[in-house]
């Protein structure tokens, strides 16, 4: 055989291709074929070991598309650069069409392979992390920072409740160190970034003669998603409502539902007054309830109704002395007596106390993230409400990932996120666009807030990296000069 220059390149790259081989997969399978074991099996080991130091879930990898459009103009566009990704299991707890399912199908197809996963609650989306059971996952802002902080005794009270703790007994005292660590296993979260915010919604049927939040109070059921229940139970709480009636109102939880859609299906056959949720306006069952039901939204927030003002019924009498008996003779001059009526009147008026703005300054003493919101009605279909607007309150869900994960993959999840923050939400809203309602959304994945969380909640360190490198968080140095 003739040597040539080709020939000779050809031997190189053979022999370079048989060196690279034999390290990573020729010599483990000689290996494993000594111990005994099977080809496949050696093969499988040989390529799974990249993944080694990951929990079991994370030893399969799919092909995965990155698809990354590059925001810089004078770089290229990168297309169809496959590469092979470890699944992680990504925690769905509002269940079939809700935003969180939305945002999983977008994230699985433009963002890392995921795999959704039902939970019943953000509590029971916190106790699988810490079991290892789920790797990536949105969860309320409210909750996870008051359990980090351990703080909230109602968030204490729920947590013995979903242990079943007979809190009766002394040795099971909720003050207690040791039954607190039991309630509060040490946490295995980071967080990624903020993501989209939830409302607050109390519905009832259109001819329910519940006017405002209070009537709940007058002998009436209310059906409750069991993930709603931190917020519910709170929210009375600030309304001054006791734990007697609320055990009325709940029907000592057996008004609970694990599921929206057995909740809507016992609100449609009329065995609650009413249902409380806290979901995002985009939630498809939240829509189709709105469809199958004549809905009314009552307001979350106080509001003070018309005929609560304290000076009502004093101006009235004054108007009625002065009115007369309907003469066409002009009522003589008010005497100074009834000037001074007037003149009282009108301060007690100046005076009156905002009660929407007081009791918004209370719920921040019972929530630490949960921010006034008013919400446009026409989200929805036909309501039976006469006004256009919902006052009630949001919270924000974070994006966190377990501990573990290694900081690179964080990384290329952290950066593929922000790429697709815009896209994500406006790829949502075109899916789902009703031309009969207004159910586009704009308070969702906003860049600018990213990181505005409560510091509690630990960031990733893959996550850091990147937005050191987008410029929303820097390390201020410190210089000192000795004179």
């Amino acid at each position: 055989m003739e040597l040539t220059p080709n020939n000779l390149l050809m031997g190189f790259l053979g022999i370079f291709i048989i060196i690279y081989a034999y390290n990573d997969y020729i010599k483990p399978i000689i290996t494993n074929l000594i111990q005994g074991k099977s080809i496949t099996n050696a093969i499988t080991e040989s390529f799974s070991s990249q993944y080694s130091s990951l929990s079991p879930s994370l030893s399969n990898t799919v092909q995965f598309d990155t698809n990354s459009y590059l925001r810089d103009k004078n770089k290229p566009i990168i297309i169809n650069n496959q590469i092979s990704l470890p699944v992680l299991t990504y925690a769905n707890p509002a269940g079939n069409g809700s935003y969180h399912e939305l945002v999983g199908t977008y994230f699985r197809n433009h963002i890392y392979p995921i795999k959704s996963v039902q939970t019943f609650s953000n509590i029971d989306t916190i106790y699988k992390f810490i079991n290892n059971e789920i790797d990536i996952a949105f969860i309320s802002e409210e909750i996870l920072a008051r359990y980090i902080k351990r703080d909230c005794k109602y968030l204490t009270r729920v947590l013995a409740d979903a242990f079943n703790l007979d809190t009766t007994k002394s040795e099971n005292n909720l003050e207690n160190p040791d039954i607190l660590d039991r309630l509060y296993p040490e946490l295995n979260i980071e967080a990624i970034g903020a993501g989209f915010d939830v409302d607050l919604y109390l519905m009832v049927d259109n001819f329910s003669n519940i006017i405002e939040f209070m009537d709940i109070t007058k002998g009436k059921f209310i059906g409750i998603l069991a993930d709603s229940y931190y917020f519910f139970f709170k929210i009375c709480m600030a309304y001054g409502i006791s734990m007697d009636i609320l055990n009325k109102i709940t029907n000592n939880g057996n008004n609970i539902e694990s599921t929206l859609e057995s909740l809507n299906e016992n609100f449609i056959k009329n065995k609650y007054d009413g249902i409380f949720i806290v979901c995002h306006p985009k939630n498809l069952q939240l829509l189709k309830l709105s469809l199958d039901k004549k809905l009314r939204y009552i307001h979350i927030q106080k509001r003070e109704k018309l005929d609560a003002r304290n000076n009502l019924n004093s101006l009235q009498n004054l108007k009625n002395t002065q009115q007369g008996t309907g003469s066409l003779i002009p009522p003589p001059p008010p005497s100074s007596n009834v000037q001074a009526i007037y003149s009282e009147s009108l301060m007690n008026d100046l005076n009156t106390t905002n009660i929407k703005d007081n009791f918004n300054s209370l719920i921040k003493k019972y929530f630490h993230h949960l921010v006034p919101r008013s919400v446009d009605l026409n989200k929805f279909h036909k309501s039976g409400n006469t006004y256009s607007y919902l006052d009630t309150y949001s919270t924000s869900m974070i994006l966190v990932i377990r501990e573990g994960i290694p900081e690179k993959k964080v990384s290329y999840i952290t950066r593929n996120y922000i790429d697709n923050l815009e896209k994500m939400r406006n790829d949502i809203d075109k899916k789902y666009f009703d031309i009969t309602i207004n159910n586009f959304s704009s308070l969702e994945f906003t860049y600018n807030e990213l990181v505005s969380f409560d510091k509690v909640i630990p960031l990733a360190e893959g996550a850091r990296i990147i937005y050191k490198d987008e410029g929303l968080i820097y390390y201020k140095s410190e210089e000192r000069c000795d004179l």
